[in-house]
């Protein structure tokens, strides 16, 4: 039995990727809200066309095919949180495939609901702006649109229809949320039911990271020198010649990198003191922070990334490291706290890396570092949305 109501409905119908990828904002708010009201995650067809020359493009198709196979589709996570794989053409900016999608989708989502005992249309809250292609299709009696990415800015998706489609959710919408200042100066375009929500953290989670004896990852330099640390996806939005001179100059220190990467490393890695690690599961990610002296978001400043509201700043803020940043709008607030230091050019940034890694940082400093991030948690976030959400009803609903 639900719960609670959301804008009228006693179920949600979350539009995001992969459940069983790297927890997002998607995975930690729509989680959370699951424990509130019965929430069914659809995965998405995906918002470019794969490609055959793409081991991670074929790996997916097959585990979706997989999914599909084994159950219909649609699957029990935890009491409260169904995951629905439906089948789809993967070619979002063909009209014929969109129409077909629409109805698959919309057939899917319906027998779904029914399946969990929901006769009534859900809310909808969608993240991956391909499925407004969808919604005359999808029963609902509302819809959220949570605007985390300028989705037109990333090189693989049309960016044509990546705008068509964010306009599209702008316009129908009851409410949309933005995780970033100017990610809601681009829907304010189109809507003024906007509210600006940044990213939020699993605090407890990292805070372990300064109070718990977590054991030392054993892919981990073991000789004592400092370690400068990144965690995150590997991708062509990190400044890669910037992470190269750091870690000559910050030799014999070391640079280590956790995460899946997708781009080409070959220089940075051929640097001796750099280690690429790959991807770590999120449970263990808290261990790594311990280990690190110095945490990094070097990201390249460009129309892509003045949009991202990075949640490995609070991550790493919450375990206790300081943290040493390229100048990206969301992360500036943080200029006057402590822990961040935030530079574009190159030399000062690396210099800044380096006066950290000189005055180390004794484990009261930690704590107190962690001890100021513990009211930016997703608890907090998803508050504030429902509140918002639950202004926006009407007298009679609310």
């Amino acid at each position: 039995m639900s719960k609670t109501v959301v804008l009228g409905a006693d179920s949600i119908v979350a539009f995001a990727n992969d459940w069983a990828t790297d927890p997002t904002s998607k995975h930690h708010l729509m989680g959370r809200l699951s424990k509130e009201i019965d929430l069914l995650w659809v995965e998405s067809s995906g918002m470019r066309t794969p490609s055959a020359r793409s081991g991670r493009d074929l790996r997916r198709i097959g585990a979706k095919v997989r999914r599909i196979l084994g159950g219909g589709g649609l699957r029990l996570e935890r009491p409260g949180l169904s995951v629905l794989s439906p089948p789809a053409l993967p070619f979002p900016t063909n009209a014929l495939a969109r129409a077909i999608n629409a109805r698959l989708y919309g057939r899917a989502v319906r027998r779904a609901l029914r399946a969990s005992g929901h006769s009534t249309p859900p809310l909808l809250w969608v993240y991956t702006p391909t499925v407004a292609r969808y919604l005359d299709h999808i029963p609902h009696s509302g819809l959220v649109y949570h605007c985390v990415d300028r989705w037109w800015a990333f090189d693989d998706y049309d960016p044509a229809e990546m705008r068509a489609c964010h306009e599209i959710l702008c316009r129908r919408a009851d409410h949309v949320f933005a995780s970033a200042l100017e990610l809601e100066a681009d829907c304010l375009a189109f809507t003024n039911a906007v509210s600006y929500v940044p990213h939020g953290v699993d605090w407890a989670h990292f805070r372990t990271a300064v109070e718990a004896d977590l054991p030392r990852p054993a892919d981990l330099p073991t000789d004592g020198h400092p370690i400068v640390g990144f965690i995150g996806l590997i991708d062509h939005w990190l400044d890669l010649p910037l992470l190269q001179a750091l870690a000559r100059r910050i030799a014999p220190a070391h640079l280590v990198m956790v995460g899946q990467t997708r781009v080409d490393v070959s220089a940075l890695a051929a640097e001796p003191n750099v280690h690429m690690l790959g991807r770590k599961s999120f449970a263990d990610l808290p261990a790594y922070c311990r280990a690190f002296d110095v945490a990094l978001v070097p990201f390249l400043v460009n129309d892509l990334t003045r949009a991202v509201n990075p949640i490995k700043l609070r991550e790493y803020l919450s375990a206790g490291l300081p943290v040493v940043s390229t100048p990206l709008p969301e992360i500036l607030p943080f200029a006057d706290r402590p822990g961040t230091t935030i530079h574009e050019d190159h030399d000062q940034f690396i210099e800044a890396v380096r006066l950290e890694l000189r005055a180390g940082r004794a484990i009261g400093q930690r704590r107190a570092l962690s001890d100021a991030m513990r009211e930016e948690s997703w608890e907090g976030r998803l508050a504030a949305m429902l509140s918002v959400l639950k202004a926006t009803q009407s007298p009679e609903a609310a």
